[in-house]
């Protein structure tokens, strides 16, 4: 069951359907002889705030966030300072 928000600096808690999105994650699990692969669902909540700016990837078969737009979100690398350079 969702109970809150899947970005782990996140503190919202799931309430109502309305706020924010839900993720729907399709897994196939193996057994052990590969004869009986297993379907499995799950569900994750990104909060308004966070959904705006992340998505919900599977890596190596973590579910995780990251970035909709990385180069919005890595900060600008400093401008040298012509004024300074001797």
């Amino acid at each position: 069951m969702l109970s809150h928000c899947l970005n782990p600096s996140c503190t919202a808690q799931f309430r109502f359907l309305h706020e924010g999105r839900i993720f729907k994650i399709e897994r196939t699990t193996a057994s052990l002889d590969d004869s009986n692969p297993q379907r499995l669902v799950e569900h994750y909540w990104l909060c308004g705030p966070c959904s705006l700016a992340l998505k919900v990837v599977v890596e190596n078969g973590v579910v995780t966030t990251q970035p909709i737009h990385p180069e919005t979100a890595a900060p600008e690398t400093a401008k040298e300072n012509p004024a300074s350079v001797r």
